[in-house]
């Protein structure tokens, strides 16, 4: 069954896709080279704001629009990191898939540099750990950390700044 409203809702996604189209492809454009891709994250735009409920409590659509653009191109480059491009090295599996073998002595490696790391977070002030978490973990802006934690951002990026220094003396 169909919302009451969805009629409405339908002719201010045409009117506000018909008014922010252009802008939202050249914000993709200008970060993303190939243009289907712009296209489609473009699409996937105004069909997440078609997937909203009630449309007439945005109060800036124009700024929700954007941030929707904006979480959209932050969730592409997080998947492109998480899926690197594999290089020609391993064996293929029955799957046509590239594996890599790990050696035992890989494996062990892996383990102590992670115990090492877990060590070095444990030993850090509650407050630099937790800036540190939610910034590589949880992939939160520093603006949003130090709003959320009632710091200064200068200060968030400062406890950022001594955790990765410590890590690096650490994991060498």
């Amino acid at each position: 069954m169909t919302r009451p409203d969805h009629a409405s809702d339908e002719g201010a996604i045409v009117a506000l896709s018909a008014r922010y189209r252009s802008a939202v492809m050249a914000f993709f454009s200008r970060r993303i080279g190939d243009r289907n891709d712009v296209e489609d994250m473009t699409q996937d735009v105004f069909a997440s704001l078609a997937r909203r409920a009630e449309l007439d409590t945005i109060d800036n659509p124009e700024r929700y629009i954007f941030q929707i653009a904006a979480n959209l191109l932050r969730d592409r480059f997080r998947l492109s990191r998480i899926r690197p491009v594999i290089e020609s090295e391993g064996y293929a599996d029955p799957h046509h898939r590239l594996v890599d073998e790990i050696s035992p002595e890989r494996e062990l490696l892996g383990r102590e540099a992670y115990v090492a790391f877990i060590d070095a977070l444990q030993e850090l002030p509650e407050r630099v750990r937790l800036v540190f978490v939610l910034n590589r973990f949880e992939e939160m802006p520093g603006r949003e950390i130090a709003v959320a934690l009632g710091v200064s951002q200068r200060l968030v990026e400062k406890d950022i700044s001594r955790v990765l220094k410590l890590l690096r003396e650490r994991l060498k």
